[in-house]
């Protein structure tokens, strides 16, 4: 018998002694390839985490609201927004700090109210998260929507936020809202020279913005022009690493008639939680003009019209 026979042959002899192991083994080789293809291909499930975390600040430089006040801050939105919301607007309005309702509301309740009812036109539901923490003063943003599991609505859902801060007043946490955060009032910072004398009286500070408030004398027998918003920078805030220019002067000029006196608003965008610290407000093109000089030339800030052109800064330390 050849060798490739005697081989076949004992091939043919090995699978008809051991069939029955070899078709099991292999069974079970094929069901161990089809399940892990089954584990490799099939959807993952998915798990949802939570991350909402309210008194967790968004900009963390301030720093996180301390354990000790975080039910007293919770507490005290969840019951000033259920105020609003059944149009309690006394119990809410006794929950505004006091230079919130005098900046805001004019010591107005009836002016609160209107803000009121143009917010809370029907009920609502609100979420917040905090934003962040300067000096003790801790600034949430609320979220406010249409409550649709007690209004019905299905169409037309609203939502309105706004930044509100806590701040402790005479014991009790109060709230300001509408991104105002609070005055600040200045004593003795002047400056004066020979033309002008500049106080600096206070400022109002909102989240994104600063407002001063100055008082400007004219020494001189002639006109004395600030502004009229024709020149960059005709005043800026100094805050060290760069400064800001005040907004909207073309509409706010700053011209003073001989001698006299005037108060006026000067507005700067500045974030509150920024970390930069005011250092001075720069009048960089003051324009002195002779008796002589009509107040429409006056007005128009030609330097080659004044008598003097000059700057003056205000420390506001």
């Amino acid at each position: 018998m050849k060798p490739s026979a005697k081989i076949l042959l004992s091939i043919r002899n090995f699978f008809k002694k051991y069939w029955k192991y070899i078709i099991s083994v292999a069974v079970v080789w094929v069901a161990v390839i089809v399940i892990n293809t089954y584990l490799k291909n099939r959807p993952k499930e998915i798990s949802f985490t939570n991350t909402y975390a309210p008194d967790t600040p968004v900009i963390e430089n301030g720093g996180t609201v301390p354990k000790k006040d975080v039910e007293e801050v919770n507490n005290t939105i969840d019951k000033y927004f259920n105020y609003c919301n059944n149009k309690e607007y006394q119990n809410a309005y006794n929950m505004l700090t006091k230079d919130c309702k005098e900046y805001l509301y004019n010591n107005s309740i009836s002016e609160f109210k209107i803000y009121i009812d143009n917010l809370f036109k029907n009920k609502k539901i609100y979420n917040i998260q905090n934003y962040s923490n300067v000096d003790n003063i801790y600034i949430y943003n609320i979220r406010i929507l249409d409550d649709i599991m007690s209004t019905g609505t299905t169409g037309g859902y609203e939502t309105y936020q706004e930044k509100i801060a806590l701040i402790e007043e005479n014991g009790s946490m109060k709230i300001s809202n509408q991104g105002y955060i609070g005055k600040k009032i200045y004593t003795n910072l002047t400056g004066e020279d020979d033309f002008v004398k500049v106080k600096i009286l206070s400022k109002n500070m909102s989240y994104t913005k600063e407002e001063y408030l100055v008082e400007i004398t004219n020494k001189t027998n002639g006109y004395i022009l600030f502004a009229n918003g024709m020149t960059a920078n005709e005043i800026t805030l100094n805050l060290g690493d760069q400064s800001r220019a005040a907004l909207d002067l073309v509409n706010n000029n700053i011209m003073l008639a001989p001698r006299g006196t005037t108060t006026q608003y000067l507005l700067f965008n500045k974030y509150y939680d920024d970390r930069k610290d005011p250092s001075e407000i720069n009048f960089n093109l003051i324009r002195t003009f002779n008796a002589n000089t009509d107040s429409s030339i006056a007005i128009e800030g030609n330097s080659e019209n004044a008598v003097k052109v000059y700057s003056l800064n205000i420390p506001l330390k």
